[in-house]
């Protein structure tokens, strides 16, 4: 194990049924930042339980971090940075120790940061790195429609949906996802399409744009794919598309909230014309 700068009653262990209960009030602390995470335990427990690993200093948790292919960190601002370091110092020695793979690292900047500085040595560089990613957020807003030239996808929308998915994953992080692994990306977006997790807008019978529900809490919806096909854009319809998911979001009494590229400035500024404020920063490296 890391040779630990902060001294103390140090345990780093994978979830159990007796961490759960703990574990979700430390992540809600923050419940716009943490949609992810929270989403897991809800959802996911049984499978949460073999990939959430909590970190504790003295009995408190510091840390809780999903060490799925996808790694995903969650921390707590008012926690001194030494505690908060050494915590992320463990995860490190974990990931590297046991070997485990990894395809992506998704969490707020700070932490990403010093994690990767621990494990960087171990790693091939990532593929894609984003160093900022701002978070936005938000809430309810009674001039927004429900559904209505919005719908969501069902089993017969695959056949567009899937390629749909793809060009934007590939626009946004120059990946084909249907080249690494298409059968496997084809059964994510029939989870979510089963899951009612795919809202789109077809014109003249086609997918002209669409988004997903990448984690839903009791709290909020985490949006992800916001995408419009470039043979309609420039006509209003991602923010058409946006007003009637936030509304149906908003009657069910959750917020909104979702990350974008800090070099996507019309992305940006649709959001925030739309009422979305900052409420964090991401890092991102994937490989």
């Amino acid at each position: 194990m890391a040779t630990l700068p902060v001294e103390g009653r140090w345990s780093v262990r994978a979830l159990s049924e007796d961490d759960v209960k703990n574990a979700l009030e430390f992540l809600q602390r923050d419940p716009l930042i943490n949609v992810y995470l929270i989403a897991r335990l809800l959802e996911e427990r049984s499978v949460a339980a073999t990939q959430i690993v909590v970190v504790r200093f003295n009995g408190a948790i510091v840390l809780v971090a999903s060490l799925a292919t996808n790694i995903v960190l969650a921390g707590d601002p008012s926690i001194s940075r030494d505690l908060t370091d050494t915590a992320v110092m463990l995860i490190a020695d974990r990931i590297l120790t046991r070997m485990l793979p990894v395809r992506a690292i998704i969490s707020p900047a700070n932490l990403v940061e010093t994690l990767w500085t621990h494990i960087r040595t171990r790693f091939d560089p990532p593929t894609v790195v984003r160093l900022n990613q701002p978070i936005y957020a938000i809430r309810r807003r009674f001039d927004y429609p429900d559904l209505t030239d919005a719908r969501y996808s069902t089993i017969k929308d695959l056949g567009q949906l899937v390629p749909a998915c793809a060009a934007m994953h590939k626009e946004e992080v120059g990946i084909d996802p249907m080249q690494r692994d298409a059968a496997g990306y084809r059964e994510r977006i029939r989870e979510l399409v089963e899951k009612k997790r795919s809202v789109i807008r077809v014109v003249d019978g086609r997918i002209a744009s669409k988004c997903e529900y990448s984690a839903v809490t009791n709290d909020a919806v985490q949006l992800m794919g916001v995408w419009t096909d470039p043979r309609f854009r420039r006509q209003g319809l991602s923010r058409d598309l946006l007003r009637e998911v936030c509304g149906h979001i908003f009657r069910r009494g959750k917020a909104v909230t979702l990350f974008v590229n800090d070099f996507n400035k019309p992305a940006i500024a649709l959001y925030e014309s739309l009422g979305f404020h900052q409420i964090g920063t991401n890092r991102a490296l994937i490989w």
